[in-house]
């Protein structure tokens, strides 16, 4: 590259990082998504050598940074820890080839690397000027005391750029930067690499590659999410989401392009969440400013008229790198498989982070995300819960129906590192969601196949709103300290969410008698104005502080004790009614993790989690809080240099104090308890099996495997001996691999996805309903071409079978699952 050709190169650099400080400050003071657009002539970099992998590892201790880069390129570094002491490194972003990166790391520092033969390295000092100096170095080289092989991924746990399906490390269960291994119950984390390789353009995607985790689809009021039985709680970048990701009118369905990774933490988990379900958590980590520039553009083209764009630009906005920044936008258009449904989506999210000094770094970030669509619930079953033979892509609503929803976070965040090796951090989120929904329809009834008769369309209503505003607050400090001569850690903090919903709706019809074989969505007409209308205000407060501390017994053991005490409140807003309300609610954690070598540990926990109830006991008062208590036993295993995680657990999950209906205190309005009263006596007990293999097993392959066995059912109250949650399959499983085929440009996986027979039933006598799906297996295939060293295409199909299959949410809707759908990705690097 010439002179000039240089010169302009990093005039256009800066032309494109000034663009993108204007567009980030743009975003941040106006808080609208046309701030986020990116339209700019990112700087072209020279091309790297063939075989290139890109990489984005943040700055950091040389040692460490060198030690990502040889498990990101699959290699081992051979190095004496202690030659690089005080040395750091500004990290690695873009793509090289393997000696093309160590040479970039090592740019200055003094040493180079020699390779040694197959995929190991040796690091050295650079040869001396003069062959006295010469000699002395290599005389040097040759009495290193002692030498450390290490592939281990740097603790920052940023998955983007590694292309791995391995992790390194979370904090999701404790707040302690813990490894896999180290973490004392089942983690899954599904990386960028991941989501890429398989087309995935959802944080649902995302979850529904996790054994274990089930998805029930419920049309277009989104999917529950359950695990081990029971639902599960959402955060982003460790701070709780009120909206949750589950069914409902506020729910969102993140889109994943500003996601580095998703951590499915299984199992209640109190200590952090208070009040919730026990099934688990999971914590959307989003990406980060990188410390020098990179930029990205992708489109796709799929089945069903999809049309998505992406742009993702980051890097420093100043010379000294002191702020940095980064911004994605999204533009996403699809219609469906159904007939009238589609979903138009545009989102961006922006971040700048300020180095206020050495040790003090302040964030802010915005997060936004408008879906319009026109959604339906399913396809109706026969009175039975047999198949009524109804087209998968029929539509069974009002035509004229759309939901907008719009989901916003706003946040501010300060690191500080302290004294003694301890950090400080404080984080504070304002978080909206609003849904507006016209010309809102159901159905009810009980269809009879044969004449096409006896299904409603009812519940119609003109317009729904519903908006939430949150506000979340996380501070916490961690750091070592000593006691009776071994160093332990500890993390001390305080974290909730107080949030306010408001939801209200006008304009609602009576029920009108349909035929399956002659209904026209489009004929329903207007919903009346003036019918009676809804409204419900509520504000819930859920709040603690909590400790947790990790004890190093020996260098072999470790136990992890913690303590949350929660306040919980919910408050009627209209009427006044404060229930429940629950203080000082004391929430317990431990885990036992012990090395058994350098690859292995075994490990047990326990932990539990409340769920405040409002039923009312026969005097009056409102029953104690339903517990989920979480056992778990198992080993798991850090193998290839750490590149490949693998894991094996026995999981025994109770819940109890569910309510029971007192059958002894007759149905009454005058009754201390307001009319029906309960019983905190219902019990569920789940328990099974949890298999995990996440990691590069080669250079060429990665492998995301999962085994899961779940069966639940009641052991107390009215329902003692049956099934719990029988729509839930008790076996499933997940296989994801991706090949990269040597001396070529072509890398070629796919996924499996395999479940049991579930069913679900209702009613009772001649009304009772059964319906099932058998068991079901989904198979994926994708090819990605690199066509330059910074351009691909990635061709996706799932379903490739085109398998016909149900999500099992009721007689009345039970939607079809996506049939075979085809995508293409073309992605460029600048």
């Amino acid at each position: 590259m010439t002179l000039s050709s240089q010169r302009r190169s990093r005039h256009r650099e800066r032309f494109a990082l000034a663009l993108l400080h204007g567009a980030i400050r743009a975003t941040l003071v106006g808080g609208s998504a046309a701030g986020l657009a990116l339209a700019a002539p990112f700087a072209m970099a020279a091309e790297p050598a063939a075989g290139a992998k890109s990489y984005a590892i943040a700055a950091g201790p040389l040692s460490d940074v060198l030690a990502q880069y040889a498990a990101t390129a699959g290699v081992q570094l051979v190095f004496e820890q202690s030659t690089l002491a005080g040395l750091r490194s500004s990290g690695l972003q873009g793509s090289y080839g393997e000696a093309e990166g160590f040479a970039q790391l090592l740019r200055g520092s003094g040493f180079e690397v020699v390779k040694q033969g197959g995929a190991t390295y040796v690091l050295r000092k650079l040869p001396a000027a003069n062959p006295a100096a010469a000699a002395s170095t290599a005389a040097s080289d040759m009495t290193l005391n002692t030498v450390t092989v290490t592939a281990a991924a740097h603790r920052s746990g940023t998955t983007e750029g590694t292309g791995s399906y391995a992790a390194t490390q979370s904090s999701t269960s404790s707040k302690l930067n813990l490894s896999q291994r180290e973490t004392p119950q089942t983690l899954t984390v599904i990386t960028r690499e991941q989501m890429d390789d398989a087309g995935m353009t959802s944080v649902d995607d995302a979850l529904r590659a996790v054994s274990g985790v089930f998805a029930v689809d419920g049309g277009s009021i989104g999917s529950n999410y359950y695990s081990r039985g029971f639902s599960m709680q959402a955060q982003v970048d460790g701070m709780a989401t009120p909206s949750g990701i589950d069914s409902g009118n506020r729910s969102p369905k993140f889109d994943s392009a500003f996601v580095d990774r998703v951590e499915v933490l299984q199992g209640a988990a109190g200590l952090l969440a208070g009040a919730g379900s026990p099934g688990g958590t999971v914590n959307m980590v989003l990406k980060r400013p990188t410390d020098t520039f990179q930029a990205q553009g992708e489109v796709q083209l799929g089945s069903w008229k999809e049309r998505r764009l992406v742009g993702d630009v980051s890097g420093p906005l100043i010379d000294s790198g002191v702020i940095r920044g980064r911004l994605v936008a999204v533009s996403d258009n699809s219609e469906s498989f159904t007939d009238y449904v589609y979903r138009d989506r545009y989102a961006g999210y922006g971040i700048v982070e300020a180095d206020l000094g050495p040790t003090t770094t302040l964030s802010a970030s915005v997060q936004l995300q408008k879906d319009t669509s026109r959604g339906h619930f399913g396809v109706p079953l026969a009175a039975d819960g047999s198949d009524a033979g109804l087209s998968r892509s029929s539509f069974w609503g009002d035509a004229d129906h759309r939901s907008v929803r719009d989901y916003n976070i706003y946040t501010v965040g300060l690191s500080q590192q302290l004294a003694g090796a301890w950090s400080l951090k404080a984080n504070y989120a304002w978080q909206k969601t609003n849904n507006d929904i016209e010309n809102f329809s159901s159905l009810s009834g009980s269809l009879n196949p044969v004449t096409g008769d006896g299904l409603f369309i009812g519940s119609r209503q003109r317009n729904y709103t519903s908006v939430m505003h949150a506000n979340v607050v996380d501070v916490y400090a961690t750091g070592p300290f000593d006691f009776l001569g071994r160093r332990h850690e500890l993390t001390l903090g305080i974290n909730g969410t107080s949030y306010r919903d408001e939801n209200a709706g006008t304009g609602y019809s009576s029920t009108t008698p349909i035929n399956v074989y002659t209904f026209d969505p489009e004929g329903l007409g207007p919903v009346p104005d003036g019918l009676r209308a809804s409204t419900s205000k509520t504000k819930t407060s859920n709040m603690g502080a909590y400790g947790v501390a990790r004890w190093s017994l020996t260098d072999s053991l470790k136990l992890i004790t913690g303590t949350r005490i929660s306040n919980y409140e919910r408050k009627n807003t209209l009427t006044g009614v404060v229930a429940p309300k629950e203080k000082g609610v004391v929430t317990p954690y431990a885990g036992l993790v012990y090395d058994i070598n350098s690859q292995y540990s075994a490990y047990f926990s326990y932990s539990d989690i409340f769920n405040p109830q409002t039923n009312r006991s026969q005097d009056g008062n409102v029953l104690d809080p339903v517990v989920g208590a979480n056992y778990e036993v198992g080993i798991k295993g850090e193998l290839l240099n750490k590149r490949l995680n693998v894991s094996a657990a026995l999981f025994r999950l109770a819940q109890s104090n569910l309510a029971v209906l007192d059958s002894s205190v007759p149905n009454n309005p005058s009754n201390a308890c307001g009319g029906a009263c309960y019983t905190a006596a219902g019990k569920v007990v789940s328990q099974g099996i949890d298999l995990g293999v996440n990691g590069q097993v080669s250079r060429e392959l990665n492998l995301a495997a999962g085994y899961t066995y779940t069966s639940a059912e009641y052991v107390a109250g009215p329902q003692k001996d049956q099934r719990f949650r029988t729509e839930q399959p008790r076996h499933s499983m997940r296989v994801a691999a991706n090949y990269q085929l040597p001396g070529t440009q072509w890398s070629l996986g796919g996924n499996v996805s395999a479940t049991s027979k579930a069913y679900k039933n209702g009613g009772s006598g001649a009304n009772a309903w059964t319906i099932e799906q058998g068991a079901l297996v989904l198979v994926g295939l994708n090819a990605k071409y690199r066509i330059t060293p910074k351009t691909q295409l990635n061709l996706v199909v799932s379903n490739l079978t085109d398998r016909s299959y149900r999500h099992l949410y009721g007689r009345e809707y039970a939607p079809f699952g996506e049939p075979r759908k085809f995508s293409a990705n073309l992605r460029h690097d600048f």
